[in-house]
């Protein structure tokens, strides 16, 4: 007898176990809505039966779903979780959510708000809103405190976390490239011509970006051997006598700062009389200005919005429900600019 060569296909795997084709078709998608008992069958069947899915179809299916009546609108669900219902808005969370918002568009979605910490509605009856909704995509937004733990059903829907502040549950993260930000502005210093650079860092800030600041800077030092290699100067609360006597031993003649520290040097700087530039320059780990003041890295903060969108996106068409085991993590690079708080440095040897 000849080898069967035709594609099983999931009309075939229907009548096996006595289930309609639209069944099979997103129990095989991982879709809930399927008890999971049926999914197994559907599943177990598939495999019996030696059913692969059809790229061509899926490709055709993708591109009827991004053709149909722009009218029908599906709701993403942009999730907040400070003290306040506007707590969250930041310069860096307005800029994740502006291109959260514009990718989402492009691809079909509207962007909803909602305070998970309002007093009035518990996670339960939220969770029956964003249901009653058809909201089944959800953006965490960065927590206001670090290490913060959600007791949230996720069961039924794709979820994508803003940075490292939530611990638990461990979502799919989305955020900058901050290990590669720290040396991406170690590299570009130096081809500015500063030779000694420091790190001046908040310590809470260095544990919001799971110390990848700290981390790629001493990244820089990677036997750790180089004796001359500034140690970073990491604080809870910023003192300008030890600051002081950091500044002695090392003598840097650039610092990497952000968040915080950037005002702290700057006040220390003034009440010492000196100018960001010309006795000592800094850059931002993550650039605060847009009109040339200082120098730093570029987040690219709208950027990494659309990328949380982009890898949303993907979980919903894969019905890819739930908290995978397997959570992944989309680094973005940042973007260096110049900036007058470190001009370029001639030579000692040309001045």
């Amino acid at each position: 007898m000849e080898p069967k060569t035709t594609r099983i296909n999931q009309a075939e795997i229907a009548k096996a176990l006595g289930l309609s084709q639209s069944t099979v078709s997103i129990g095989l998608k991982g879709d809930t809505r399927v008890a999971k008992k049926t999914r197994e069958a559907i599943e177990r069947k598939a495999a019996e039966l030696g059913y692969v899915p059809d790229p061509n179809l899926y490709a055709l299916s993708k591109y009827r779903s991004q053709t149909k009546d722009k009218q029908l609108v599906a709701g993403l669900a942009w999730l907040t979780n400070h003290p306040t219902r506007d707590g969250w808005k930041s310069r860096m969370c307005r800029a994740y959510r502006k291109g959260a918002s514009k990718r989402a568009g492009e691809l079909g979605y509207q962007l909803y708000d909602f305070w998970l910490a309002d007093p009035e509605i518990s996670h339960q009856r939220l969770k029956q809103i964003l249901l009653a909704r058809g909201i089944r995509g959800l953006l965490f937004v960065p927590q206001a405190q670090f290490r913060t733990k959600l007791d949230f059903d996720l069961t039924e829907f794709a979820s994508v976390a803003f940075g490292y502040s939530l611990q638990s549950p461990a979502l799919h993260v989305v955020t900058n490239y901050q290990h590669h930000s720290v040396r991406l502005a170690y590299r570009s210093l130096e081809a500015l011509g500063y030779t000694r650079i420091g790190l001046l860092l908040h310590d809470g800030v260095d544990r919001r970006v799971d110390r990848n600041f700290s981390g790629g800077y001493h990244s820089m030092n990677p036997s750790g051997m180089d004796s001359s290699f500034i140690q970073p100067h990491l604080f809870e609360r910023f003192d300008e006598k030890a600051f002081e006597v950091w500044y002695k031993r090392w003598q840097p003649d650039a610092v990497l700062v952000t968040g915080d520290s950037t005002k702290s040097l700057q006040d220390w700087m003034d009440k010492k009389g000196m100018t960001a530039g010309k006795d000592l320059a800094f850059a931002e780990l993550n650039l605060s200005r847009d009109d040339g003041a200082f120098a730093g890295v570029n987040q690219q903060q709208e950027l990494i919005g659309r990328a949380a969108v982009n890898v949303l996106d993907s979980l919903l068409n894969q019905f890819e429900y739930g908290i995978s085991p397997h959570p992944l993590q989309t680094l973005v690079e940042g973007r260096w600019e110049d900036g007058l708080s470190a001009p370029f440095k001639a030579p000692s040897g040309n001045r």
